[in-house]
């Protein structure tokens, strides 16, 4: 299919399914990983359209992966359950939003992103 592709990298299982249901009912393919290393796998085999990245991960923060991923021109959004401060400066570039967060706004995120 010519569908986006959107990466959802995210450690809860239970999480990950309802935003890609979330995705899914938009039309969106979507793509998941639960680690950073899981997500930088499915980048090298191809580029996603657009990509949710969990802040906080079992192998680490997805900060770098965030910056690479918008480096390659991927629209990128960072959920973190820290303070909202909690990302640093240099990152304005994604699309910040605060846990628990509903899968039908990140959805709607993506599909904006994707009208432009």
């Amino acid at each position: 299919t010519n569908a986006p592709l959107i990466l959802v990298v995210e450690d809860s299982v239970l999480v990950a399914m309802a935003i890609e249901d979330a995705l899914q009912t938009r039309g969106f393919s979507v793509v998941g990983a639960s680690t950073l290393a899981g997500a930088r796998e499915l980048i090298e085999r191809q580029l996603p359209t657009a990509a949710l990245l969990d802040l906080q991960l079992p192998d680490g923060m997805s900060l770098d992966l965030a910056l690479q991923l918008h480096q390659m021109g991927c629209p990128v959004a960072i959920s973190s359950g820290f303070e909202r401060n909690s990302i640093p400066e240099g990152f304005e570039f994604a699309a910040q939003f605060h846990k628990p967060v509903s899968p039908d706004i990140l959805a709607e995120w993506a599909g904006l992103i994707l009208v432009r």
